[in-house]
């Protein structure tokens, strides 16, 4: 199985043992240390993990579910590796994952059963995950002005920080960021490793 495939597996139905997996063809593709992608995987490992010990398998069968990006990992599998496109699908995949985060948001409001247990791993993969966006918005849109990017930044992340919104939704929306990231990464370190067309 290629990186490409299990990329394809993390996307749809995401599990510490994917990452795992993904990990391992990672290394065997010889991706650079220096990649933002292991930091991005080792946290995202670490928050599945986490979730997965400290909830029923009914309860992480169904946010793992929730974690698949849907019609954009068709997309994201088409053009992965196709450099041209990097930077305008992760603008896609940032406005698919707002938009996606927002109706989840709205409709999984009922589902506060396991937060209060998890409520120090949302916080942990928060504090990681607005620093990487930060990074990663700048290198995105570096004409941006900084105070803009924190409010945007800051708008994302509000729902995180919320006592009203349910530990269920907290996890879906750090797990599509997590998601984000790890494409936007992958497409740029996998694309040398994409076979030569005819």
């Amino acid at each position: 199985m290629s990186a490409r495939d299990v990329l394809a597996e993390v996307l749809s139905s995401p599990t510490a043992a994917d990452l795992w997996r993904l990990r391992a063809e990672l290394l065997e593709a010889r991706v650079p240390a220096t990649s933002c992608a292991w930091a991005v995987l080792d946290e995202y490992h670490r928050f599945l993990d986490q979730i997965a010990s400290a909830t029923t398998s009914r309860e992480y069968s169904d946010l793992a579910s929730k974690l698949d990006i849907g019609s954009l990992s068709g997309v994201v599998l088409d053009r992965l590796l196709e450099p041209k496109d990097a930077r305008q699908l992760t603008l896609s995949l940032l406005t698919g994952v707002l938009s996606e985060g927002l109706v989840v948001l709205a409709t999984r409001q009922h589902v506060k059963a396991w937060e209060e247990g998890l409520a120090a791993t949302y916080r942990n993969a928060a504090w990681f995950l607005y620093a990487e966006l930060w990074k990663w918005a700048e290198e995105q849109k570096p004409d941006l002005p900084a105070s803009d990017r924190r409010r945007i930044l800051d708008r994302l992340f509000g729902p995180v920080h919320s006592r009203e919104t349910a530990g269920f939704s907290k996890a879906v929306l750090l797990g599509h960021l997590f998601q984000l990231l790890l494409v936007t990464y992958l497409s740029i370190e996998l694309t040398p490793l994409r076979p030569a067309t005819r």
